[in-house]
């Protein structure tokens, strides 16, 4: 009781510190002599799919003509990824570099990798930075138009807040962009978060303090934070997601036999795989191939049509089998308030994508990707839904013309995160 005393002292001290030195700060349009240049702001222990989305931003901001600082903070394996996959899109990259979890590596349990999550991304990074200050770097005298903030992981919004303020860049808004919750995760409402995850709703009350504009990655998700903290309502909004770059990406594939593809990790408490795995034998004559983390077990003998390995493969490599693929599908949680990232930064594959959706707003999932201009074939987590679903994609293969909806060009998201238009 002592320790939550203390961090709600800490964050009333904090957030009246932050109104006493902010600057109130007006919305940019896109008529404004605003400078051209833009402040990325990232920090990760890991790569993974919300970094995957916010490459669609690092494109946008590119394709907008801007020039793009970052300051990327993470282990330095990580930052040497970033460099590789993302540096192409930034002026500047400035790397601090903190230290790997070492004791990650000893942990077994899943429940125990969990409870170690926990305290490192909740307890620890909440009260102890990872790095020190005097590894931030300087950026006065830099003319930037924006701080643009990804959040999560949670460090990443903690750590912006702490380089605006070294830099006293209090003039100049600070957005920030959230491709997940973090007291919402798995939830349908915003009764339904757990007692235990009372530190995620304060963290994330504290890191939306620190933001003139919060942009979450989908409407349902901003109509919940909305309701979770009222206070910040105001300065919340939504954003649709771009798609990602390909660099494998060759075109149609020439597949003798038509391919379909699912990637990513279909976990029994995530995701519902079993009607998939029975729509299959409606196809003898297409080949499916499906890749992930799972406890699933799954034996191939009985699905003579499948080719299925088990186990989380290097992103590169994923890649370059969705490229070979004629279809990809996307397979919707059986909770939470998005669709998989996923199934935005397919949209650019010149091939049809099929989103399959679960959970209890599956109607609200499917409502809104029916409006993206049919770019998504869409049906629900049920066995003749699913093959309705792919039965429609595999009559637009010979024919099949790409169309990206115009909303979700690179230079549309950005401008909708940046200049609020």
């Amino acid at each position: 009781m002592d320790l939550m005393l203390l961090y709600e002292i800490r964050i009333c001290f904090m957030q009246q510190e932050e109104i006493s030195t902010r600057k109130s700060v007006m919305s940019l349009n896109c008529e404004d002599k605003a400078p051209s240049r833009v402040l990325c702001v990232y920090a990760t222990r890991q790569i993974d799919s919300n970094l995957f989305m916010s490459g669609t931003l690092f494109n946008g901001l590119k394709k907008c003509g801007y020039e793009v600082d970052v300051v990327f903070m993470g282990p330095h394996g990580v930052l040497d990824i970033f460099k590789d996959k993302y540096g192409h899109y930034f002026r500047h990259i400035f790397g601090v570099i903190i230290s790997e979890g070492w004791l990650k590596r000893y942990l077994h349990s899943e429940w125990v990798k969990v409870l170690y999550s926990f305290y490192l991304h909740f307890l620890k990074d909440g009260f102890i930075r990872p790095y020190r200050r005097g590894q931030l770097p300087n950026l006065r005298g830099h003319d930037y138009r924006c701080v643009l903030s990804f959040v999560p992981p949670p460090m990443s919004g903690l750590f912006a807040h702490d380089l605006v303020s070294m830099n006293n860049l209090h003039h100049i808004p600070l957005i920030q962009f959230w491709t997940d919750p973090l007291s919402l995760g798995r939830c349908n409402d915003i009764n339904e978060i757990p007692i235990w995850r009372c530190f995620h709703k304060m963290l994330e009350h504290r890191i939306l303090s620190y933001a003139d504009r919060a942009v979450f990655c989908f409407p349902l998700l901003c109509e919940m934070e909305q309701r979770l903290h009222p206070e910040f309502a105001q300065k919340m909004t939504w954003s649709d997601v771009s798609y990602v770059e390909h660099p494998f990406d060759n075109g149609k594939p020439h597949n003798q036999q038509i391919t379909i593809g699912l990637f990513g990790a279909y976990q029994r408490r995530v995701r519902n795989i079993e009607p998939l795995l029975a729509s299959l034998r409606s196809f003898p004559k297409v080949k499916f191939i499906i890749r992930g983390d799972s406890d699933v077990e799954i034996n191939p003998s009985d699905y003579p049509n499948l080719d299925i390995l088990p186990g989380r493969l290097p992103s590169a490599e994923v890649e370059q089998l969705e490229t070979q693929c004629d279809i990809l599908l996307s397979l919707g949680a059986l909770a939470g308030m998005t669709p998989p990232g996923k199934t935005f930064y397919y949209a650019n594959y010149d091939k049809p994508i099929v989103y399959i959706s679960d959970g209890v707003h599956r109607d609200y999932f499917i409502k809104y990707l029916n409006s993206l201009e049919g770019r998504f074939i869409t049906c629900h987590n049920t066995v003749e839904s699913i093959v309705a679903g792919i039965n429609n994609a595999i009559a637009l293969l010979p024919n099949f013309i790409l169309k990206i909806p115009t909303r979700m060009a690179p230079e549309a998201i950005v401008r909708r995160l940046i200049d609020n238009s």
